[in-house]
């Protein structure tokens, strides 16, 4: 028979192991089209669109953007809204790639996006992230 005690003592442990869960690495793959009815960025007035994601801290985030139809670009941004790093050609070609480490665990935004300010067309946005420490 399971004492009070042992049972309070398991549950404190459920308790903490769920407290202190830092998300899972992922490794996701979206399809999508800019489009000229797509938010833009002040800095440039270029469309975008937006993937949420979560990330433990020292976790290395890879954002890779593709596309035959358009020159690609890449944006990590934080849970601020804060740009943390971009790229516009470093996959190949005309195509994204941001590699950074994350400073902590939790929301992040990577974001779709292209080079010029009046470019549209399809897209392939790739998401990885490490286990982190």
């Amino acid at each position: 028979m399971i004492k009070l005690s042992q049972l309070a003592l398991v549950a404190a442990a459920v308790v903490g192991f769920v407290g202190c869960s830092k998300p899972e690495p992922i490794n996701e793959t979206h399809q999508g089209t800019i489009e000229a009815s797509d938010p833009t960025l002040d800095v440039d007035h270029s469309h975008y669109d937006a993937y949420d994601f979560t990330a433990a801290e020292g976790a290395t985030i890879t954002i890779t953007c593709t596309s035959s139809a358009m020159d690609a670009y890449a944006h990590l941004i934080d849970k601020e809204g804060n740009q943390l790093a971009h790229d516009d050609d470093s996959a190949g070609g005309t195509n994204a790639r941001v590699t950074f480490t994350a400073p902590y665990t939790g929301a992040y935004k990577a974001y779709a996006n292209t080079a010029g300010a009046t470019e549209t067309g399809a897209y392939t946005l790739t998401i990885v992230t490490t286990a982190g420490h």
